[in-house]
């Protein structure tokens, strides 16, 4: 019998939602002209710091059909990651995310198992998995596939689950039963997430300056700091929560139902000075299976080495005030 490509759909999602996904959603393969022409203004003003690789593969990454030629859909689905317990150490703090298995390894293993699926399903398809592993804008691939929109800290969020979610994508060859974009935005007049970030990163115009961002900061600058870099990390060794953290559609986030994102005791509760005595192989048994692995030690404790000087600072400035 074959099936119609709303019956073949359906079976999709219903697969994936077994997967442990959270959402699923489907569109079609297709240039993201708009996006296209956002990117390269952020670009021109240089907002992207020293992440030279957003500078590459800019038609890979505006349109999945340069990335796949033959590619005509896109399953994007979300993957909660929420704890059901949040803990950082008293001294140094690491984003939730970073805290678990590493999710690229997690993801893609999943949308691989979805993929046999879709071949079995299907018959003779082509496809491929990605989970921020190629120059792909996911968010906006997902906001296409009717999951939710993109908010004014430029992560996506969903009405349902807030936006503490991995994104993953799945491009195939075949026809499919498309979903509509997401064209609400439901932000509305609200600007925690611009006025509550301590280094205002976030502009009003909905875009993020990198140079100001902890996150980057933390992962992405390869360099030593500057003076006043460090003092922008506050007590962040790794990441950032806090535009997430105050989003009032984060009230509605649920613990994660899949295993390997709960987050690991051992990471939880390292404070900075924990992460600088720790040698290359106690961080690679602790940190080994994390996404704080791909920085690695080197940066991890030039972190570490600054959040330090933090708090001390901060220590000092409140014994002052005192006294």
């Amino acid at each position: 019998m074959t099936l119609s490509l709303r019956d073949c759909s359906h079976r999709i999602k219903a697969r994936a939602l077994e997967l442990g996904f959270s959402a699923v959603g489907i569109s079609r393969a297709e240039a993201l002209s708009d996006e296209a022409r956002k990117l390269e203004q952020w670009l021109a003003r240089g907002m992207h710091g020293e992440m030279r690789y957003m500078e590459e593969n800019f038609e890979k990454r505006t349109n999945p059909k340069v990335l796949m030629p033959e590619a005509k859909s896109v399953v994007s689905v979300l993957a909660n990651y929420f704890p059901s317990q949040l803990s950082h150490s008293t001294n140094g703090k690491i984003s939730i995310y970073a805290q678990s298995k590493d999710y690229h390894i997690v993801v893609k293993s999943k949308l691989q198992t979805l993929f046999s699926f879709v071949c079995d399903l299907v018959g003779n398809v082509n496809g491929r998995a990605f989970v921020d592993s190629a120059p792909t804008m996911d968010k906006v691939l997902a906001q296409r596939s009717g999951l939710g929109w993109i908010g004014k800290h430029t992560n996506l969020i969903s009405r349902r689950l807030g936006s503490f979610f991995f994104i993953g994508n799945l491009l195939l060859d075949c026809d499919l039963d498309y979903d509509a974009p997401y064209l609400q935005n439901y932000c509305g007049t609200c600007t925690a997430c611009i006025d509550l970030c301590p280094t205002r990163a976030i502009t009003h115009d909905g875009q993020v300056d990198a140079r100001k961002c902890i996150s980057y900061l933390t992962i992405e600058l390869k360099r030593n700091f500057t003076d006043e870099e460090k003092s922008m990390l506050g007590e962040w060794l790794f990441g950032c929560d806090i535009c997430q953290d105050v989003c009032p559609w984060n009230r509605f986030s649920k613990p994660t139902a899949i295993p390997e994102f709960q987050p690991k005791p051992d990471v939880q509760r390292l404070s900075a000075d924990d992460i600088l005595d720790l040698t290359k192989s106690s961080f690679q048994r602790i940190f080994g299976e994390t996404p704080l692995f791909r920085t690695g030690l080197r940066r991890l404790q030039r972190n570490a080495e600054a959040v330090k000087e933090n708090l001390r600072s901060k220590t000092l400035r409140s014994n002052r005030a005192a006294s």
